[in-house]
């Protein structure tokens, strides 16, 4: 499509980019050079006939969601932040992976399964969690050295809900006595830390800050970071490595060995990224890490290749061919977590167009909507969930208990493993629905006399 100009009030003298965003049914806004149809994000789109070879864009090999100049490719591929180092010593290629045989079961959306697989299904859900699954019992704490901060806080309600969530997850790692960095060194691994804010209070909670080591992992490259400032404090001792958990061995951690206890932590660690922080820490040679405590979310991004509980669910009796049906279905908890009218509670009478948005033009030709809004159109006439009987109470209850059930096979695992485990409400709902940490602690192998020996 022809670039236009500016809005009003805006940059005339300047086209904006061509390409027409189908996700969000208008075009592109971003501005573009002289001479250009499109910005730089969509160069790739023109064709090689409108560009000469030296400015030609490409898609990325490694990653395909951004592009490069042809003629710098080789240059780009050694710098590119989607490439895979593989000489440092933390890190080791798919080490918590778990091994796969040749069967791998298809993704599949709640939307392609027929109604009776759908159901029978939940029908199942619901046997499994009624037979096997406890209730997952309230524990929300405060540590005084987050709530001072609390309430000082003048920032956004956002801020404070992290503030609450943080404030738990360290009162229960002091709960569990791992905290106590004069007795026991230790070294805290923050999972999925994103800009440190989790580290940086726990800096603040430690009984002696001159034995522990602060490590921060991230796979992505953060902004405006905390163990920034931190690094001018001479007694606090932080690393923070970029690399995906699926690569960290924490063998290759230099320093790590000089602690006695090595403690994880995250929050808010998104699907596989659990699972891959679990397996992780249980991998670690020897009794080092003596506890862990992870704030769940995200279980609709479980995969098969790296949940750590597969064998627990199979107990239970879910297929393998059932997994990514059981992940798709803890959608539901949080679909309708906002006080918003759900689908089916809003009629499928005729509306008016103010409704849909739609101008006169869009009324007399329908075809002008975007998918969005024919989308939107369809689902108001033609509810599955509404001839299902599934209302949105019920599917989000439902979307519970599947979480519920996954979490139990991370619990089960960590079990397994040595450790006692469990899986606790560390917030109140109305502050995240996604309020469910699981925590853990190593126990204790007890000491054998010389005359049992």
């Amino acid at each position: 499509m022809a670039a236009g100009s500016g809005n009003g009030g805006g940059v005339h003298a300047q086209k904006v980019c061509g390409f027409f965003l189908q996700h969000k049914g208008r075009p592109c806004r971003m501005l573009v050079k002289a001479g250009r149809r499109y910005c730089g994000q969509h160069l790739v789109e023109e064709n090689s006939e409108e560009t000469t070879g030296k400015h030609k864009r490409i898609p990325c090999p490694l990653d395909p969601k951004h592009s490069c100049f042809e003629h710098r490719l080789d240059h780009h591929l050694t710098i590119c932040n989607a490439r895979v180092v593989t000489d440092l010593p933390h890190l080791r290629l798919n080490c918590n992976l778990r091994v796969c045989g040749e069967y791998m079961p298809a993704k599949v959306s709640l939307s392609s399964l027929p109604d009776e697989v759908l159901l029978a299904f939940i029908t199942k859900l619901e046997r499994i969690h009624a037979d096997a699954i406890d209730a997952v019992r309230e524990s929300i704490m405060c540590l005084d050295a987050v709530e001072a901060v609390i309430a000082e806080c003048c920032g956004s309600p956002s801020m404070v809900r992290h503030l609450r969530q943080t404030s738990s997850l360290l009162a229960h790692l002091k709960a569990a006595n791992l905290l106590d960095t004069a007795t026991n060194s230790t070294c805290y691994v923050e999972f999925g830390a994103g800009r440190g804010q989790l580290t940086k209070s726990l800096t603040e909670a430690v009984t002696d800050i001159s034995k522990a080591l602060f490590v921060l992992i991230d796979r992505g490259a953060q902004r405006y970071k905390y163990d920034t400032k931190l690094r001018y404090n001479q007694s606090i001792n932080v690393k923070r490595f970029r690399v995906d958990i699926q690569h960290l061995s924490l063998e290759g951690v230099e320093g790590s060995e000089d602690y006695q206890h090595i403690v994880g932590l995250g929050k808010h660690l998104c699907g596989s990224a659990s699972d891959l922080a679990l397996r992780c820490l249980c991998q670690h040679p020897g009794m080092q890490v003596v506890g862990v405590v992870l704030a769940l979310c995200c279980h609709h991004r479980c995969v098969w290749d790296s949940y750590c509980g597969l064998e627990v669910l199979q107990g239970l009796g879910v297929q393998p061919s059932e997994f990514y049906i059981l992940t798709a279905l803890t959608g539901w908890a949080t679909c309708n977590s906002k006080d918003v009218p759900s689908k089916e509670e809003m009629t499928s009478e005729p509306r008016n167009t103010d409704s849909f948005g739609m101008n006169a033009s869009q009324e007399k030709h329908p075809e002008l909507l975007s998918p969005k809004e024919t989308m939107t159109r369809k689902n108001l006439v033609d509810n599955r969930y509404t001839r299902l009987n599934l209302a949105a109470q019920h599917r989000e209850e439902i979307g519970r208990k599947a979480k519920q059930v996954l979490d139990y096979g991370r619990m089960q695992y960590m079990r397994e493993q040595g450790f006692e485990c469990s899986l606790v409400q560390y917030v109140a709902k109305d502050t995240t629905p996604e309020n469910v940490a699981l925590i853990a602690s190593r126990v204790p192998r007890p000491c054998r006399s010389r005359k049992q020996e």
